[in-house]
């Protein structure tokens, strides 16, 4: 029984953040590119920022995110772009964060698997209006590329 709820509450923290993706993905690069990835050779990078409010208290609770009006969540997937149902990739991911003042964060990312998605998932806090550079690097055996966004967050 625990495993079927798992399995569910996995599904629902999907859904929020495919809702959070459909959400910010306008604000962030409405007049960029049409969506949040870059390619990176056969590489589809799927990222968003958004603030960790977004989550139900169940779904941070599941997956031990802490919920505050001044922290954010950073969603990473990679898929191979050149494989038909675009599998998630497994890859090892660090960054960090540089603020409004130049305060650098390390970024820590978890790994979540779901059938054929992976997705990554770091924590970051934030002010006001502060306006966040993300450097993410990206490695796979010999390969290394760099993504790197920006996202304004706001204490509600």
């Amino acid at each position: 029984m625990r495993t079927s709820w798992h399995c569910i509450l996995t599904r629902i923290a999907w859904v929020v953040t495919l809702l959070a993706l459909a959400l910010f993905s306008w604000k962030a690069q409405a007049d960029a590119q049409g969506g949040q990835f870059e390619r990176f050779g056969n590489w589809e990078v799927h990222y968003i920022a958004f603030p960790s409010t977004m989550l139900s208290a169940e779904i941070a609770q599941l997956y031990n995110i802490r919920r505050s009006n001044s922290r954010a969540l950073i969603n990473i997937s990679v898929l191979d772009a050149e494989t038909e149902g675009k599998p998630g990739q497994r890859v090892n991911l660090s960054g960090y964060a540089l603020n409004s003042l130049g305060q650098r964060q390390n970024l820590t990312f978890s790994r979540f698997i779901e059938d054929a998605a992976i997705y990554y998932i770091a924590e970051t806090s934030h002010g006001n209006e502060d306006r966040l550079r993300f450097f993410i690097t990206i490695q796979h055996g010999d390969r290394t590329e760099e993504l790197r966004f920006s996202q304004t967050f706001y204490r509600n």
